[in-house]
């Protein structure tokens, strides 16, 4: 039912997601809102790869790897 739904990051994910709401002690809602939270993340990280994808950028780059340094004015802030 999962798969038909497409929920595929509830169905992949399913028991450990149940053990971890019984961990916690999550209420029946509580447990609803957690699996849609993570199917809700997975399907924006496959948004975003699949846009990056279709982009053809030769390389991507995030903000971990951006030397500040080199830019003073974006590493201060104004008074």
């Amino acid at each position: 039912m999962l798969t038909r739904l497409k929920l595929t990051a509830v169905r992949d994910q399913l028991d450990g997601l149940l053990d971890e709401a019984g961990r916690q002690e999550l209420s029946l809602r509580e447990t609803l809102v957690l699996l849609c939270e993570r199917e809700i993340a997975r399907k924006d990280e496959r948004r975003i790869e699949m846009t990056l994808k279709l982009a053809r950028f030769p390389f991507v780059r995030d903000l971990s790897g951006f030397d500040f340094s080199a830019q003073p004015s974006l590493g201060s802030v104004p008074n």
